[in-house]
């Protein structure tokens, strides 16, 4: 419930390694299921198990903003107590390296969600959800974020992808949840 209002009611997954897809139309609750599975909301009736650490990239960038790119990947790296190679991931991600020392509230939104995105590459952490990754992204971005939904897959780890569209991804998800109104409707 969010504002004395149930958002999600009888909605049950169970999600393993691979990638599952979220879809639904505006206001289905796909952005509240995957806040909820990242514990950033409380659920009121029900329970939420997670297993093993998450990686949350939501529709913001979730980029400390009086920070720059490199000081927030960093600084989310430390923070999982491991060690990354901040500057290769935000080229990787096509991020200019005349960018990586602006403050992200300086940068294009583009270049916030690749930064954003480039957490992938920093965090590997063995669940991803993802929700509308590819809002703010170019075509080149785009193929970048297809390539690493594939990486995470093929490392054995669990992504779940809220999205529109993006009808390319059906082939490689091994389950697609689809909402409506707050409820599952397949």
């Amino acid at each position: 419930m969010i504002d004395d209002r149930r958002i999600l009611s009888g909605v049950n997954i169970d999600v393993g390694p691979g990638l599952t897809l979220v879809r639904g139309p505006n206001g289905a609750g796909k952005t509240t299921l995957l806040r909820a599975l990242a514990g950033l909301i409380p659920i009121t009736l029900g329970q939420r198990e997670v297993s093993g650490e998450m990686l949350f990239i939501g529709q913001r960038p979730m980029l400390l903003r009086g920070l720059t790119a490199r000081e927030n990947l960093s600084f989310y790296s430390r923070f999982r107590g491991r060690t990354a190679d901040v500057d290769a991931a935000l080229a990787a991600w096509g991020l200019p390296a005349t960018e990586f020392d602006r403050p992200v509230e300086r940068l294009s939104a583009g270049e916030r969600r690749r930064a954003s995105l480039a957490r992938l590459d920093t965090e590997a952490l063995p669940l991803v959800l993802l929700d509308e990754p590819f809002t703010e992204l170019d075509e080149g971005a785009a193929a970048k974020l297809r390539a690493a939904i594939a990486r995470v897959v093929h490392d054995g780890r669990t992504a779940v992808v809220a999205t529109h569209g993006h009808a390319e991804l059906d082939a490689s998800a091994h389950a697609t949840i689809v909402l409506d109104r707050g409820a599952r409707v397949s």
